[in-house]
């Protein structure tokens, strides 16, 4: 106990010590929850014209509400198709009055299936659904529903995600460039070398690296939030809890990497495009179901997938399979102290 204590006094001192290094891991922290996040999340005020000349149509109402859409009116049609060819909006509405009916037809420039699609969904939750402040149905037979009654954005359902891949980038790098550089300089060779000493300096390690990264994260969620605007959810301590093993979980499987590779500049690079591809296939970005089954089938053998899915049941008090998600989280981390240990016994008379 006394060499895990000291291990984990000399690794928070080192820590509090190098404040450029907490600065720069806060920042990164931030820029991906607010900046990734926004990103993700899609635009909040879309620049959208109407045309509607004999101003029949009540499409210009119905979207002034929505805060999807940033309203353009034009009595010039040629005037629209000019602006959105230079880019001063994305799309265009053109009402026309039909002796039997009115039509309305969106006009884009065709040559971006995101900008469609994300036009799709805006033009689908603006004249569908409800707020506060009025009554938003489509006037011909289409509306939506759900099960659930949700009070949460996109950005709300983007964040837990974020936050899940940030316990990979923060327990990943922190623990592969402090084990590495001590391992190479021998910082622990008197701990190593003692009776159960290999073992006090990967509980330790691990341990520290849980900490230091949890605080980070937490430090980024609450500086973001306010200006972001996204809701942390009434369960800080589940938040608390899900933060502290998967930061657990991938400081495990850092060390057996660390472990493994040996050197930093390797390491950095395994660990980055590993993290690029988890992000993607662990259903962050694009929803699970979207993906082809084969991806599906990776994702759930992934503990950034279960980590995710623990994040947002906490972040945004919706359905979880927490049992699962712990298990598996669990169950990675004993893999990687295992591979550690054994890789680290093989290797220990090189002290």
């Amino acid at each position: 106990m006394q060499q895990i204590l000291a291990i984990m006094r000399k690794d928070l001192r080192q820590w509090v010590r190098r404040p450029a290094y907490l600065f720069a891991s806060l920042i990164m922290a931030i820029l991906i929850v607010a900046v990734v996040g926004d990103t993700l999340s899609g635009a909040r005020h879309i620049p959208f014209g109407i045309y509607d000349p004999g101003n029949i149509g009540d499409l210009k109402n119905k979207l002034g509400n929505s805060e999807k859409f940033e309203l353009h009116q034009y009595s010039d049609a040629k005037l629209a198709e000019s602006d959105l060819q230079s880019g001063k909006i994305i799309a265009f509405a053109k009402i026309d009055q039909d002796p039997l009916e009115d039509t309305v037809e969106i006009v884009t420039e065709g040559h971006n299936p995101f900008v469609d699609d994300q036009i799709s969904m805006g033009l689908l939750r603006a004249l569908t659904g409800t707020t506060n402040n009025a009554n938003k149905n489509i006037d011909a037979p289409l509306k939506t529903s759900s099960l659930s009654k949700v009070q949460y954005e996109l950005r709300d359902y983007i964040t837990p995600g974020l936050a899940a891949y940030l316990c990979y980038v923060l327990a990943s790098m922190n623990l592969g460039f402090s084990w590495i550089y001590e391992w190479m300089e021998k910082t622990y060779r008197q701990i190593i070398l003692a009776p159960h000493g290999l073992r006090s300096a990967i509980i330790a390690k691990t341990a520290t690296v849980t900490m230091q990264a949890s605080s980070v994260l937490w430090l980024a969620l609450l500086v973001t939030s306010p200006f972001a605007g996204f809701q942390l959810g009434n369960n800080p301590l589940g938040i608390v809890l899900i933060t502290l093993l998967s930061v657990f979980c991938f400081a495990s499987i850092g060390l057996s990497f660390a472990c493994w590779l040996r050197t930093i500049r390797v390491y950095t690079m395994t660990v980055s495009i590993l993290g690029v591809a988890l992000m993607f296939i662990s259903g962050i970005i694009v929803p699970l179901e979207a993906m082809p089954l084969w991806e599906q089938a990776i994702a759930r053998c992934l503990p950034l997938y279960y980590a995710a899915d623990a994040f947002k049941g906490v972040f945004l008090n919706t359905p979880a399979h927490y049992a699962q998600d712990v298990s598996v989280l669990l169950s990675w981390s004993v893999a990687g102290l295992l591979i550690s240990s054994f890789l680290l016994t093989k290797r220990q008379a090189a002290l």
